[in-house]
Formats: C-alpha cells, structure tokens, sequence
C-alpha cells in the first residue's frame, strides 16, 4: 500500500537568473521522506508528468499529515535556488482516494506568487486495517457511560423516551458493550439471571470507596455514607478538598434469602461534614444489589458514579464517585478491587454509572497550539556523518521530528508531525470533546518524536490539573489556560543510542530530572457542542495576536558554593564538579547549547577521616552564574510567594502552638499563643498580592480570574479568622477551625502558569552525571519587597542531592552528595542585590587557562607528535587559551600578573584524613627462562600500579605518623603458602596463586600499619602545604583524559599546571564574567561558538577561617529499624558535620540502643562571619547502621540536627537532649536523643572535657537525663493468634522485656496448645530510667519461641514508645493498712510480694517477722501502689466471701486497673518514714487476688483511695 504523488505541471514559475532562464525541479516530501522529479532545462512553465511513490509502512495516512511541495532552480556550481512552496494537508486521504489538486506557490514568506501554481495527482491506497489517523478519539467518541435505571416503582413500567434519549447518548459514545443500550430494568435483568434460592443464606456485600472528583461546593470536609439494608457504614472525614482519597472498605453481612437480597438498594451519599443542616447531602447514586449481581464476577470494579440531587434530578451532576463492590455468597472469593491513582490514560468517561434522566453537559476543550522550542535530539546521527563525510546535502538537520499530543479523559488528539525541527512552529487548533463536569483530573500535554521505524519516543509529558485551571464554586470559572508555555521535564537530554535507564520519567512518572522542552498553548472550554474536526490549522490573524506572550528579558542565576561533603566513596574516584542550569541555559553536555561558566572547577575529593569524602574548597569558595532570557512573569510568582509565606507563617505558629500543648503551659498562654496565631493571620489576609503593570507584563484571561478568586477566598478567610478570634471557647475545636483555614490557603496557592524552568543542580563526574537537585525557581526569585521575594533567595541552603529514579521504592538510601550553596534568581538589571548580599567574602573573578606539556624520551615539551592539546587550553583541552589572548572586558581591568594556582585536593596527600594507614609494597621476582631460579626483578620494590617505590627497609616513614607493627606478608589474598603470586608479564597483569612453568614473574605483598600521632605535628603539615603551594604546581597524568595526581609517577606522559590572574571591577555596570576573543581564530566557527569556555573562573575569598569544636552528645535511640534476621539490630550511629566525620560504638542486639558517647571533633575550620554562623548555623547529619560481620553495614535511617553555637567557651548555656525523627526514605525509623555544641577555639580555656567510659567519652552530667530509682510491674497474661515462623507454630514461647539497658525473662509456656497462658505473670524492674518522661526510653517487648537443639528465634516484637500513661506517682507518705500475710503465701499466690523478681523474697530481711508482713527495708523505705477494685460474679463473689471468713482475717494485695488493662505500670520509689508494704483497699470488700480475678475471667473496675 502506498501514496502516489504524480507531478504534472508547473506554471509562471519565478525566474531569477539575470541571463536565460531556470532549470526548474519540484522536491515533494512526505514523512520526512524526499523524492524529486527530473530537472526540466529553461522553461518557466515545465511539464513533468512523472510520480512518485512513498510507501506507507501498513499504517495509512494520518489526518495530520501533509505533502510539502518545493520547486528548486538547479544549479550545476553552487546551491539550489528555491522558486516556490506549497502545502497539501492529507486529512481528505486518511480513508484512501483519487483526486487532482492545483496549487498556488508561496515565497519565502508564505505570500503567494502571482499565477504560479502547481498540478498534482493524488492516489492514497490505505491497508485494510488502517484506522483514520490523527486524533479523531477527540470527535464524536466524548463522553457517555452506562445509564441505570435510579430503582422504585417506575421501574416496572417502559419510558419510550428514554429509549429514544438513549440513542442520543450512544452516539456521544458509551461503554463498550454498552453502547447505546440502557440497563434494562429489574425485570429484564432477572430474565437472564440464574435462578436464586428463597431460602435464607450468610451473604455478604462489600463495598470501597476510592475517592470522589469535582464535588459541588466549595471548603468541603466530605464525608461518605454507604447504607444497605438499615446498616449503614461511613469513612473517615477529608478536610478542605473536593477531590478526598479514601480507599476504605466495608462489609455488610446479611442472612436472608438471596431472592430478597436482590431487590435492596445501595445508597452511596456524600455530605459535607462542616454543616449539620439538611441541605448537608452534596449528592448520592443509588442502585438495585441486582446491578451488582449481574456484573462479571457479580462485581464493580473501580466504576465511577454519578453523584445527583435524588429530589431533583435536573441540577444535573453534583460530583463523581470511584467505588468498587461486589456480592459474595457461600464459597465464593472476592475478586482484586485495588484502586488504581494514576488513570490518565482510562476512558474513564465511558467507565460511568449514573441514573437515568441526570444528563451531562456536551463540552469541548479546543487547545491552541503555538509552537514549542529547547526540544532534545532524539535520532541517531549516523547518516547526517556520512552525508557530511561525502559532502551530501545541502544543510545538517535537527535530529527529532517532533508532534504534539493533547489528552484528557483517555482520548488523545495529535498534531502534525514537523520533520528534522527542534523549535517546530505547529500553529494548529486541537479539539477533546467531553462530558461536563468531568470526573477527570489532569490534561495530559505530551510531545512525541515521530520514527519511522519503530515506536515513537516520548520526549516530555506535563499534566495539567484541571482544578488548578478552573474553580467549582458559585463564582467559579470553566478550565482556561494561556497563551503560556509549559515547561516539560523528564530524563537527561544527552542522546544515546542505547535505551536510556529512565525513559519513563519522559510519561511524566517520578520527577523530571531535566528540563526536556517547552510548548506555547492557550486552553479554553466551550460547553454545549462536541468538536466536529479535532486538528484543524490555525488563522493567520492568530499568529500574530500570540506575538506579545513570546516577549523576553534576561535573568541571570548566581550560586555560590561553600561545601561539598559528604560524598559517597564510589564517587571519589574521578574529579567531581558542579552545575547550575536553568532550562537549557548552563547544561554543560548538550552539545546543541552555547557553553557557558555554570560549573565549578573539576576537583579531587579528600577522605573526612570516617568513611565520607569532601572537596577542598578552602578559602576560594567556587561561584557560578548562568545567564538566560525568559518572560517576565513576576507578578504571577510573587503573589504566589505571599501566600506560601502566608502557610508557612500558619505552620510555625500551630507547631508553637503543639508544643505548649505537649509541654502542658496553663491554658491562658496557650490562648496566647492561638490568639497571635489568628492576629498574624488576620494581618497577612490583608497584604496586597502584586498585578501585571502595563508595558511591562502581560496577563491573560486565567491570571484576572484567579487573581479575583484568591481576593475573594483571602477575605473569607480574615472574616472566619476575625469570627474564631471573637467566638472560640474550646482549644482543640480552634486548632481544628484554624487547620481548616490553612488548607483554604492552600487551595489558592498555587500557580499554574509559571513558565520559568526549574532551576537544575547536577553532580557531574567526568561526562556523567550522577545527582541533582530541583528547585523551583520562584523560591529563589529576588524582590525588592521581602514578603514577595523567594523564600531560599541569597540564603544558605543545605541540599541533599539525590540520585535520579523511576520510581520512590528504587530510590537509593545511599547520599551521593551534601551542599552547602546560595542561589539567587532575578533580572540581570537586579544584579546589585546578590553583590550585596556576600558581606563574608570577597567576589573575586579570575582569567584561567592550563599550561600542558608532554614526555618525550624523559623531556618534558610542549612539542611533539604526542601534544594532543594546544600548549595553552581550557580544563579539557578542547579551546586555545594563550595568556595573551586574554583581554579584560569593559568595566573590569586587571590587578595582578598571571600566577601558578595549583588544584588545592592535589596538596592533599594520599593518607590525608586517616587516622590509621595501611602501607604496602610489592616484592618482585622474575626468572628468564620457565622452570629456572627466580631472582629480583628489574624493579625490585613497586606499588600496586606497578611503579618503582622504596625498599621495605627503606620505606619513608611521614612526620606526624608512627609505626604500629614491623613488615609483614599479606596472606589474606590468593597467593601461595609464602604470598606470592605469579604471572607470564608484570606489565600485563593477570596473576594467579598457583605456579607454572611458563610463568617468568612473581610477586609477594607487604604490608606494614602505622597510626597519626595527636595533632602535635599540625603546624608541620600546614608548613608542608605552604611549600608545596611555591613549587611549579604540575599536575601528572599517563594521558590527558586520566585522572591527574600531584607526584610524577613512571608511567605519567603528560602534564599541566593551572595559571590565574585577577581581575577587579572598575565601576557599576560590567559583568562580572567575560567571554575570550581570539581575533585569529575569529574565522573558526566551532571555535568562536566556544569562546564562552574563557569566562573566568569566580570565587568567593575569605581571608581568614575561624576554628571550632563540634560536641556531639549521642545519648539513645529508640524503635529503630529491625535489620538482623532476628528481629534486631546492631546499631551504630555516623555523625557528619561539614567535613568531618565519627561513628559510635556499636550496640549488639538491640532496637533501642543508648549509646551515652560524646564525639568531640577536633579543630574544625569554618570561613565566614562568626556571628552569621550563629545566625544559621550548619547542619550535623546522623546517619543510623546495622553492623554485619561480613559485607557492608546496612543503612538504617538518617536525621539532621541544629547545632548550638558558642562564640564564647564560657558561654553558661547548656545543650537540651532532643529527640530527631530518623527516616529512610518515606519509612519511619524510629527517634534519636541527641545535642550538638560548635564551640568556637577563642584562645581561652575550653570547658572541660565530659568524663570517660573506657576509651569513649560519655554524656556529662547537665546533659544527660536526671535519673531515678523506678519500678516497673509487667504483668504478661499469655499468647493469642501467633502466626507460623519458618514455616513452623508457635508452641513454646517466652517474653523478654527490656528497658533502659534491663532485661527480663519470663517463663516459657509449655505448649500453647494446651494452655496459651504463661504460669507466672508478674515482672518486675528494679531500674533507674530519667526523671523526664521526655527522656524516658521504650519499652521493648519481644516475643521468642524455644525450639528444639537450643534455638530461640524472634518470632515476634512490639515497641511501647512512652511509659507516661502507666506512671503512678508516689505520695508522701503510706497510708495504707499493714498487710498482714505470711511471705511464703504471697509468693505463691502473687508470684512477688509487692516487688522483686518474679519468686524471689520482698527486700528487706526475714520473713517471719511481727504479724507476718515483711519486715522494714533500710534502703527502701517505701513503694506505693494503686487500688484495684474486681467486679466479678455474684455467685464468684459468694464463694470467695466464705473462703475469705474460713481463712482469717487476710488481705490480698491490689493492683491498678492501668496494671490489668495496659499490662504496665511505673512505680517511682521515694523515701519515707512510712514501713514498705502493699496497699489494702478498704472501700471495697470485692477484691480478690490477682491470679484469682485473672482464672475467673473477672471485669475490671478502678478505684482509687483518697
């Protein structure tokens, strides 16, 4: 099948030659696909009459394609001159055809020639499976669904003109199966269905209810109500949204006949829980459990409802409601109802249930389309290289042929494809018809690269959320857009041939990590029609009128550097440097992109001393700047940061708010507190939001009727706020009425049409790259007005890098990366104010280049067939830099002479920031002929590399370091019994522990540790440093493309230094950047277009660093994270701060481990203002691991710190012992009881050091909690429902409870089969734990089964976070009755006498003392308990009345009901003049013993005495 073009004719064609006439030849291209025809020799009026054929590949022709036809004057020396250009659109073709069309020819610039046309013959022979092409989803096939029947007694009788209705539904489109046909009534439904049983049968109907759409109103708090046969179930409440997420499911279980079953009515009602009014109902769908029944499976599954007012249904629909049911009867299994959210690509239209007689509005969505611009490659470039090889071709193509796809609801329309164009101009009107209002959420806006081959590739996808674009309330406004561009993000824009490892972020899962493109649209909805074209070409008129949205100005993104820590070992291999990029702007690896100074200087990162690395920035902190050119949409971005300002004032003010509550201040300043809060509130409501100004910006229809709405929604606002203030008499409601207002604040801040790019921070290692960081740019966007500026503008921010990902649960836990950076955002004219913010250091700009030379016969020249780099070039090597080129440009001049500024990571040696190293050396041997004696090699002693080094004896020993132990032979390797390893050739490697006799070479590892000596030898190493810094500051490498290192090494054949020189401002106005100019290579295109790598390298300088102590008080952790097979872990904690590192010690088989060490960082050195420092000091990251015997610890979770600053060491303030989150990723990893103190070294006398466990300091005293002696009563009833571990029951378990460091056993049940209950229940700790309940560590309870050959698996564990609940505080003194019962019955029959051990004796001496009580303890003079009251039977009561008067007068002891019921209970021990006993309740004559109360299954009541 194909598509014949037949040329016939030409007339009155243009004639440019001066002498003669044109050879005229027409170029007829279809699909990127060019034919031509034969060149007709002067003659203005040329007759062809030849075809050509293009074959369609059996997919048919598109109604977006077209024929662009060109008429070309052949030239035999110089380029073809063009004569003329028509287009032909092909929609008329897509179902096949034969036509004849006459066109007219237009110039250059689309105006028509007069009287020159062209004559073509189309034939278009389709597959017979083709479909017509282009979007035609978006004509008649919008909307629908199935129709039922709303139940009752109509339903028994026919309604002709709902027949009649239903055929106009159908052809709007339907469900399939459905289409165009009602569910027919009970009746009619029953004569299908299977007879059921009249007799009654257990039955069940379960029902989910998923989420709800486009409810009608405005601040709802909807509720769902689900109400079958007078049961009637309710999900939770969703605050401030009329799209909640529920999910929740429910079960109806029935016992009736099935028959009758059939016949009951599902009610699905959604009320708005802010009102208790009868008009709360928002709207309700109601169906027969027949509707049900009759589905597949008797199921609906993830249907949407229409949501309607029963008392009329005209008002047409109230909202859309996702559900799934299904009805179960004996032995049938539920089918899968998991809900779905990502449901773009679901015709979701046709997936609708609503009752007969609601009629949804026709509507159609019409998006303009301008043209779009920054669009990647996408081809191979492989045939563009031969035709430039073998000079075919006229000119090199764009490597994408890009088309637009517009979607909504699951129907999808298509542009026209723009062959060979990455800045296509589409200029065409695409059309979505819909029912309205429609249940679905987000438009999706796609561009697609068109292959001829195979699949098209998905370049970026943007979902647009309708409820951002429009708004539902009585003053809402139908989803308008635009003319504005959107921004696409997705995968990184390098090509490559291979498949890309995260594609799908191009379909818009996960988050873009780069900036794809951008495309000019404008939305608008029309209600009443469905589109009869969906792609039709634009009217000129049009074109123009978008002209004034595509004006720009130039902004500029500055970043300064200030750390980069952190870094994980498996990327400090190669130099690591940093980019900053804003669109396509400063992406430094596409190659279609102007280079510009938006990276920091590749740099050698420096081991910490733990096990992270860092970058020696030192005093020359690295700067950027990024220059770009966008619209100026200013206004839209500050108003949106005054109302998240406005949220982030509301947050700060309630978690005020929350910790007075938690802190328990009285009532009136919590009032206080709640009254600030609405008093700010109140105030920000009135802060005016910033509007376009005339000439200067220019808004569109959404900006004046969003700028309406906020105004309006702010004034409701300051009015409920204004009213609470007045009104409000319960704390909690408050908190709950101000909680609402934030989330109205919230559904207005938010800004659909910000066409300014993220701003990109990319890790770059090599031509990798490796992790980034988004921010959106309004966040950094500068504002004369601080309300309307960017919240993190010229701020410090501490950014963990991550690394890119599909999805969440592939996300690493690993860090690759923390910085420390400003970024400022705003106009180039605006650039004064980041100037003035860097009050610490001094910009400073500085002119570089890099001297290369080569080794040749041992010379080092800069001559030589081996120079592969000009002698004087960029970093890479890829631009000529002479020293002289260099001149200055305007506004700046130069301060000093070029100087030698070596790297600062190749001053650091290769031991720098170890504390023990390991060296080694390699002894070789080799032998000359197989089988002969070995001898020493020719290089006796080498590295690892293979490089020549010292004689073990001989070897250097650094200052500042001492030997540990003598040589030794590395055996720890495959070697042989005396270490060696053997090979044919040193030099190719390949070694093996096994001896052969071809093998001439053989070596043997030694290896000898030494240790840093304390800092003594400090002021050496910097004197080291310093003379390194004076020497030729070479730079040594085997080639130019291998990492460089700063000694010279046998195999290095090439080197460089860096030179700089310094340039200062001489007034306002200049850039502080510059761009070479190398006047002889002017001529050299590629050359002049990368002159932009000369800009000069900035730096921020400081002149001095201030040194400090970091004190990290690790105290505990609790609940953390179960790593170990058993249920444990062995936990270690990691502090990082800046650049230097410390771990813990490790605790064994715990999962609340307290560690109580303090890690002192030595002297730490910090460039900038101290009292800035203090202001915003850095962060101290603590990383949580499980330490494994074998492998690499497992990562457990992460949390940050503040650090309390102390400019003074006198400073009397003390750090407070917080509890951290720990996270990994979204899990929860339990808390962390730390303080930090940054202690700055002013030369005075530091605080004293904290005292010493061992080697390890611990948490001095003023830190650490306040201890007290407590007791704590367990009581552990037995085991229900414990599941299979390893495939085995459950049968012998104990309890191990554990707290502060405590442990205790119970007893083992036997068999749980027999008895599940243990034989002894009672606990108790004897343990000092913290005063604070702040501080107070977990309860942890585990659970371990005793099986056969002494094996004791976890099979269970529970945390218990707080104790608070089960505290009894002790009264002064006892008031209770002395109990008089002989010692060895209470043991028995309690198992403890009040404390102890479980069968051990009560403290305190002999037992048979006065009255049969125990006797006074001389440490413990009192212990209180509660009073338990257990109400039991009256005929149980009866029995242990007389059992009571048979054995004397004798009292039980009585615990609490928190003892009973929570199982727990802290008792604190106090001094007192009082004698130890239990206490005796005398308000009741009910109570019974413990194991009593516990074997007759007794309630449980409380009382307490006094």
């Amino acid at each position: 099948m194909s598509l014949e073009v037949k040329v016939v004719a030409a007339s009155n064609v243009p004639n440019p030659e001066t002498f003669g006439k044109c050879d005229p030849y027409a170029s007829v291209e279809f699909q990127g696909i060019k034919k031509k025809t034969e060149v007709i020799k002067g003659d203005l009026n040329p007759k062809w009459d030849q075809t050509l054929t293009f074959p369609l590949a059996g997919q048919g022709v598109s109604s977006s394609d077209e024929l662009n036809i060109t008429v070309f004057d052949w030239e035999r020396v110089g380029r073809n001159r063009q004569l003329g250009t028509a287009k032909l659109p092909l929609a008329e073709f897509a179902k096949g055809g034969h036509k004849e069309k006459t066109l007219p020819l237009l110039d250059g610039n689309g105006r028509e020639i007069q009287a020159a046309t062209i004559q073509l013959v189309i034939k278009c022979e389709p597959p017979p499976d083709a479909a017509g092409g282009g979007g035609a989803a978006g004509g008649a096939g919008a909307g629908g669904g199935q129709v039922v029947q709303v139940v009752g007694d109509e339903e028994e009788e026919e309604d002709e003109e709902d027949e009649g209705l239903e055929e106009g539904v159908a052809g709007a489109g339907a469900v399939a199966g459905a289409k165009g046909k009602k569910k027919k009534k009970k009746k009619a439904r029953s004569k299908n269905r299977p007879s059921l049983s009249k007799k009654p049968l257990d039955q069940q109907i379960r029902v989910k209810v998923v989420q709800a759409r486009q409810l009608s109103g405005a601040n709802l708090q909807p509720v769902v109500r689900v109400s079958v046969m007078n049961q009637m179930k309710q999900t939770r409440i969703k605050k401030s949204t009329t799209s909640p997420w529920w999910d929740e499911a429910f079960f109806f279980n029935f016992h009736v006949p099935p028959t009758e079953l059939i016949d009951e009515i599902v009610d699905f009602s959604v009320y708005n829980a802010r009102t208790l009014r009868s008009d709360a109902l928002i709207g309700s769908f109601k169906c027969d459990v027949g509707l049900i029944y009759d589905e597949p499976q008797h199921a609906l599954v993830n249907k949407w409802v229409l949501l309607s007012d029963p008392e009329d249904a005209s008002l047409g629909a109230r909202g859309y409601l996702k559900i799934s049911a299904c009805v179960l009867g004996p032995g049938d299994v539920s089918p899968n109802m998991a809900a779905e959210q990502n449901d773009e690509d679901e015709d979701i239209e046709s997936n609708l249930l609503r009752p007969a007689g609601v009629q949804l509005r026709p509507a159609t969505f019409t998006l303009r389309l301008y043209q779009a611009e920054d669009i990647p490659r996408m081809d191979s470039a492989f045939l563009e290289g031969v035709k430039k090889v073998f000079r075919i071709g006229e000119e090199q193509k764009e490597l994408v042929d890009p088309y637009f796809v517009f979607g909504f609801a699951g129907k999808e329309v298509k542009s026209k494809i723009m062959y060979a164009n990455d800045h296509p101009d589409f200029y065409q009107d695409m059309r979505v018809g819909l029912q309205f209002p429609s249940m679905c959420e987000r438009i999706k806006l796609q561009i697609r690269d068109w292959d001829r081959l195979n699949n098209d590739d998905v370049v970026g996808t943007m979902y647009l959320p309708v409820s951002q674009i429009s708004s539902s309330g009585d003053q809402g406004f139908l989803p308008s857009f635009g003319p504005c561009y959107i921004n696409l993000y997705g995968s990184t824009r390098e090509y490559s041939d291979l498949p890309g490892e995260y594609e799908d972020l191009n379909l818009g899962k996960g988050e873009g990590v780069a900036y794809r493109g951008r495309a000019l649209i404008e939305l608008t909805t029309t209600l009443g029609e469905l589109p009869e074209v969906p792609v039709e070409d634009m009217p000129g008129d049009d074109k123009l009128r978008v002209q004034k949205f595509m004006r720009r100005r130039k902004y500029r993104v500055h970043a300064a550097f200030l750390n980069a820590s952190m870094i994980s070992p498996a990327h400090a291999d190669a130099p690591i440097e940093f980019e900053v990029s804003i669109g396509n702007y400063g992406n430094k690896l596409d190659e279609n992109v102007p280079p510009s100074p938006s990276t920091t200087q590749p740099t050698n990162a420096v081991f910490d001393g733990c096990y992270y690395y860092f970058l020696p920035w030192a005093s020359t902190k690295p700067c950027v700047v990024v220059d770009s050119s966008w619209e100026d949409i200013s206004w839209r971005l500050e108003s949106l940061n005054v109302l998240l300002s406005i949220i982030d004032t509301m947050s700060a003010n309630l978690e005020r708010i929350h910790i007075g509550m938690k802190a328990k201040l009285p009532v009136p300043e919590q009032a206080q507190l709640l009254i600030s809060l609405l008093d700010r509130l109140i105030s920000d409501c009135d802060t005016e939001l910033s509007t376009p100004k005339d000439g200067k910006h220019v808004s569109n229809e959404l900006d004046k009727l969003m700028a309406t709405n906020r105004a309006s929604q702010l004034a409701t606002i300051k009015e409920q706020a204004s009213t609470l203030r007045e009104n409000a008499t319960d704390l909690q409601e408050a908190l709950a009425e101000v909680e609402n207002l934030m989330a109205m604040v919230q559904n207005i801040a938010h800004e659909p049409q910000n066409s300014m790019p993220d701003v990109v921070l990319w890790m770059l290692s090599g031509q990798k790259r490796i992790a980034y960081y988004r921010i959106p740019a309004y966040e950094l966007l500068y504002c004369d007005d601080s309300r309307k500026r960017g919240k993190h503008c010229g701020q410090l921010m501490t950014l963990s890098l991550k690394y890119p990902c599909v999805k969440d649960k592939d996300r690493k836990s690993e860090l690759p990366v923390l910085l420390r950076v400003k970024l400022w955002l705003g106009l180039q004219t605006q650039e004064s104010a980041w100037h003035k913010m860097q009050t610490e250091g001094e910009l400073a700009v500085y002119a570089e280049t890099y001297e290369n030379q080569v080794n040749i016969l041992g010379t080092w020249t800069n001559k030589g067939p081996t120079m592969t780099r000009p002698k004087w070039s960029d970093s890479e090597g890829r631009l000529e830099l002479n020293k002289e080129d260099f001149n200055p440009p305007p506004g700046w001049n130069w301060e000093k002479d070029w100087y030698i500024s070596p790297e600062m990571s190749m001053l650091y040696d290769k031991d720098a920031g170890h504390k023990n190293y390991l060296e080694d050396a390699y002894e070789c041997q080799s032998r000359n002929l197989p089988g002969s004696t070995w001898g020493p090699a020719s290089r006796p002693w080498t590295d690892v590399k293979g490089d020549p080094c010292s004689d073990k004896s001989a070897f250097p020993l650094p200052s500042g370091w001492k030997w540990d132990d003598d040589w030794q032979i590395d055996l720890n390797r495959a070697v042989d019994e005396e270490g060696y390893e053997y090979c044919v050739e040193a030099t190719v490697g390949g070694y093996g522990p096994t001896e052969k006799t071809y093998h001439l070479c053989r070596r043997r590892r030694w290896v000898r540790p030494r240790s840093f000596v304390k800092s003594a030898v400090t002021a050496k190493k910097q004197q080291e440093l310093q003379k390194k810094k004076s020497t030729e500051g070479w730079e040594y490498a085997p080639l130019f493309n291998m990492k460089f290192h700063a000694q010279e090494r046998t195999m290095d054949l090439v080197r460089r230094r860096r030179w700089h020189r310094k340039m200062v401002s001489s007034g306002e106005g200049g850039a502080c950047f510059f761009n070479l100019q190398n006047e002889q290579k002017e001529a050299d295109k590629e050359l002049k277009d990368l002159a932009a790598l000369a800009a000069p390298r900035m730096f921020l300088t400081f002149d001095t660093a201030h040194k400090y102590q970091l004190r990290a008080y690790i105290y505990q952790a609790r609940d953390v994270i179960a790593a170990d097979d058993s249920g444990l872990s062995d936990p270690f904690a990691r502090v990082s701060f800046i650049t230097h590192s410390m771990s813990t010690e490790t605790m064994k088989k715990t999962l609340s481990p307290t560690w109580d060490q303090t890690l002192i960082f030595g002297e730490i050195e910090i460039f900038g203002d101290p009292k800035a420092l203090e202001a915003s000091a850095p962060e101290a990251y603590i990383e949580l691991f499980d330490h494994d015997t074998f492998g690499k610890p497992e990562f457990m979770g992460r949390t940050k710190a503040q650090v309390m600053v102390k400019l003074d060491p006198a400073d009397a303030r003390t750090a407070v012992l917080q509890w951290y989150p720990i996270s990994r990723l979204s899990q929860d990893g339990g808390e962390l009881l730390a303080a930090f103190e940054l202690i700055k070294l002013a030369g005075k006398d530091m605080p004293f050091l904290p005292p010493k466990r061992g080697d390890l300091y611990i948490v001095p005293n003023g830190i650490r909690p306040v201890m007290q002696r407590t007791g704590i009563e367990a009581l552990c009833w037995g085991v229900r429902n414990m599941k299979r571990y390893q495939l085995a029951a459950v049968t012998s378990p104990s309890v191990r409870l554990e707290c502060g460091g405590n442990v205790l056993d119970s007893q083992v049940i036997k068999d749980t089969r027999r008895n599940p209950n243990f034989p002894q229940n009672l606990l108790f700790f004897d343990v000092m734990l913290p005063k604070e309940e702040l501080y107070m560590p977990p309860m942890n309870i585990r659970v371990k089964d005793h099986r056969q050959f002494g094996r004791k698996p976890t099979v269970g564990v529970h945390i218990l976070k707080s104790l608070e609940q089960f505290r009894i505080e002790a009264p002064s003194e006892l008031d209770a009755t002395r109990v008089e019962l002989p010692a060895a019955e209470v043991t028995t029959a309690m198992g403890v006498s009040g404390v102890g051990p479980a069968g051990q004796k009560p403290p305190g001496g002999p037992q048979n003392n006065k009255g049969g009580g125990p006797a006074p303890d001389p440490t413990l003079q009192s212990l209180t308990t509660a009073d338990v009251v257990v109400d039991i039977p009256p005929e149980e009561g009866e029995k242990d009345k007389k059992k009571s008067k048979g054995q004397g007068k004798q009292s039980r002891g009585c615990y609490s009901k928190t003892v009973l019921e929570d199982r727990f209970r802290t008792l604190v021990f106090r001094r007192s003049a009082a004698l130890w006993s239990p206490r005796v309740c005398e308000d009741d004559k009910r109570c019974v013993d413990l194991t009593a109360s516990c074997r007759n299954e007794a309630k449980i009541q409380g009382c307490r005495k006094g």
